[in-house]
């Protein structure tokens, strides 16, 4: 037997019609006891309002990262002038028994550095920050010097070694006195006055010579 049709009952006032798929929330549908309307209206709004809550955080953590990095990178100190390298240690053992002179005492010569003589006056100096030579006047052998070269200084510094060299100007022979057992130091190159001569040494490379009227000797 076939089931009597039951006439569908029109919709009450105040009662919604169910809403459509994917438009949850925009009409009631009233069950007994449950309002389905507004629980999935809730959890909609729920779920935007978390979604939307997250963002709003993710945002703000990102200015704030910006911020601190900004902050950073502004507070950052411009880097200062190089320092200055150490001076080289004078070699203890050039020195030893000797007193440093006084740099004051010392003129510049034309070209530049300091020039010395030794108390006897043979033996005439000139130092300075890139090297020193010293040139013997009345002296007792030859200089292993380049060809066309009669008169040599002994150098140091400014190129590798030590030297017998004309190249350049002699030492002056007005320089002030450096007196026995002293020494003066210009840059890396030291030269002491001995009663036995003059030495002068680079420290940077360790290379010297000492000159008297007797002997000289490049190392």
């Amino acid at each position: 037997m076939p089931w009597p049709q039951v006439p569908a009952p029109s919709p009450s006032p105040g009662t919604g019609v169910p809403p459509a798929p994917g438009v949850a929330g925009t009409a009631r549908l009233r069950l007994p006891g449950i309002d389905v309307a507004t629980r999935l209206g809730g959890r909609v709004r729920a779920v935007v309002t978390h979604r939307t809550a997250a963002v709003a955080v993710g945002a703000t953590l990102a200015l704030a990262v910006g911020a601190v990095a900004a902050t950073a990178g502004g507070s950052e100190p411009e880097p200062g002038p190089a320092a200055a390298e150490a001076p080289l240690p004078v070699p203890p053992d050039l020195v030893a028994g000797s007193v440093p002179a006084d740099p004051a005492v010392f003129g510049v010569p034309a070209g530049g550095g300091t020039a010395f003589v030794s108390p006897s006056g043979n033996i005439a100096c000139r130092i300075d920050a890139s090297g020193a030579r010293c040139d013997v006047g009345n002296r007792q052998w030859t200089a292993d010097a380049p060809q066309g070269c009669d008169e040599p200084g002994l150098a140091v510094g400014g190129a590798p070694g030590s030297r017998a060299t004309c190249d350049g100007d002699a030492a002056p022979a007005d320089g002030s006195e450096l007196g026995y057992d002293t020494h003066l130091t210009r840059g890396a190159v030291t030269c002491v006055s001995r009663r036995t001569g003059v030495e002068c040494r680079d420290a940077g490379s360790g290379h010297g010579f000492t000159a008297a009227r007797a002997s000289h000797r490049l190392y």
